[in-house]
């Protein structure tokens, strides 16, 4: 800005300059009004700062303002819902029956009367279709002609998910007096599931003394070798000193004694 002045300056007073002699003082008058120009610029900054400053606070006044105003009126509001929902609170509470809600009531009878009706005749299919099967299964046991048909109805008494007292003791019986050995066999895998119970264990146990197939009397060893009962041992211990035993049945009797002690 300087330069600007000085250069306007020279160009007002060239003349001037072109004479011979200098006016005097001129070089002091120069820099006093560049003083003054200073002056004149650093007042007119002052008064824009000043200015600015005063619409800083404007602003700032005026977003408080806003902000409290905004809320009070929040509060106000959220007081109103407040004594609202407590009025509603207290209130009693009453449903007036309409017509839609009785044809809702209806329906929903019906609808749980149907299942019901649905679920007897489901579970008198289910409870027909146990009869029946345990009908085939004591046919079958009982059909002395077949082996086949025998080892069918045990297949079919092991797929049950729970053996009634009758049919337990079928297959015990079909287990002791059944003249084939495969049959027997089959008998003994199914019993083994329920050798817990006692009346099928007692069984069991009688079939340590009765049963001469080798390959019967090693299942049988297994299952209940490792009953600790004195009379377990007995029987165990007259099948190991039996001659017709098999050397193979006798070791395993012998390791069935030994795990016991």
């Amino acid at each position: 800005m300087e330069r600007d002045f000085f250069k306007q300056f020279v160009q007002e007073h060239k003349d001037a300059f072109e004479s011979e002699a200098l006016p005097p003082n001129m070089l002091g008058n120069i820099l006093e009004k560049l003083k003054e120009r200073e002056k004149q610029a650093e007042h007119e900054a002052s008064k824009v700062k000043k200015l600015r400053i005063n619409y800083t606070w404007l602003a700032i006044a005026c977003t408080l303002l806003i902000v409290g105003g905004s809320y009070l009126f929040v509060s106000q509001e959220t007081a109103e819902f407040k004594k609202q929902d407590k009025l509603i609170a207290l209130a009693p509470t009453t449903t007036a029956k309409t017509p839609e809600n009785s044809e809702n009531t209806e329906i929903q009878v019906i609808s749980t009367t149907k299942t019901s009706q649905v679920f007897e005749k489901q579970l008198a299919k289910n409870q027909a279709t146990t009869i029946d099967a345990n009908q085939a299964i004591f046919k079958g046991l009982g059909d002395s002609t077949s082996v086949a048909a025998r080892l069918d109805a045990i297949l079919k008494a092991g797929s049950l998910t729970a053996l009634k007292q009758p049919l337990k003791a079928q297959l015990c019986k079909t287990f002791n007096e059944d003249n084939n050995d495969n049959v027997r066999l089959a008998a003994l895998e199914v019993l083994a599931k329920i050798a817990d119970d006692k009346y099928v264990h007692e069984q069991l146990m009688a079939g340590l003394s009765k049963q001469k197939d080798p390959v019967v009397q090693l299942e049988l060893i297994k299952i209940m070798g490792n009953n600790s009962s004195p009379e377990a041992t007995d029987k165990l211990i007259a099948m190991a000193n039996n001659p017709l035993t098999l050397d193979a049945v006798k070791e395993q009797v012998y390791y069935a004694l030994l795990t016991n002690q």
